[in-house]
């Protein structure tokens, strides 16, 4: 099966760099980075097609991760969305509450955001993508 690249959107140099490598190395996944929303929204405007928007809440930019997901959103409206974040939605702010969406609180395992990732690419229901 053909996976679109994953969008990950992370202001942290050393997370977004280790997590990035690992999903290649272990996920078999192209990624493309971004540290900040301006840098997303280009990657959005430019691909035309991502598997998942990977995104920690707050980062730098005119938007958050949830303002960059609703603008990925615009062009795909069923991208899923992975919110991986030390910093959970203000009250008053939510990130919609998605079916789609996923969180992983920070500090996290590597290992945990690549078995969330395949879950919400392929289903809980296909175990040869879990290990």
């Amino acid at each position: 099966m053909d996976i679109a690249p994953i969008l990950l959107v992370e202001d942290d140099f050393l997370i977004r760099a280790t997590l990035a490598a690992y999903l290649r190395e272990r996920g078999g996944f192209t990624i493309v980075e971004a540290d900040d929303a301006t840098e997303a929204l280009a990657v959005i405007e430019a691909y035309p097609r991502l598997s998942i928007l990977v995104t920690d809440i707050q980062i730098p930019g005119m938007l958050n991760g949830v303002g960059v997901a609703a603008a990925a959103r615009r062009k795909w409206p069923d991208l899923p969305v992975l919110y991986v974040t030390g910093a959970w939605p203000r009250d008053g702010e939510s990130t919609g509450g998605d079916k789609r969406d996923s969180y992983v609180e920070k500090p996290f395992e590597v290992s945990a955001i690549l078995r969330r990732i395949r879950t919400m690419l392929h289903g809980a229901d296909n175990p040869d993508f879990l290990t």
